[in-house]
């Protein structure tokens, strides 16, 4: 990684860009419910979310937009 690089993600719940380490991210478990990667290292697709509850509930809700982020 380059010296003072800070990766930028967006928070899939309200659409902010953010510094990576300020979000967590999500994949999915076997039941087909979300799971936080605390060590960001679960294969497969994730999605960033911000670290408070009002995010992850508008993306929980937000069924359609979970398939498109998980190619489902």
């Amino acid at each position: 990684m380059r010296r003072g690089h800070v990766p930028i993600r967006t928070c899939k719940g309200c659409g902010q860009k953010r510094p990576a380490a300020e979000l967590i991210r999500l994949t999915l478990a076997e039941g087909g419910g979300l799971r936080e990667d605390s060590g960001r290292c679960l294969p497969g697709r994730g999605v960033w979310c911000c670290p408070g509850g009002a995010c992850r509930l508008r993306l929980e809700k937000n069924k359609k937009g979970l398939r498109r982020a998980f190619r489902l």
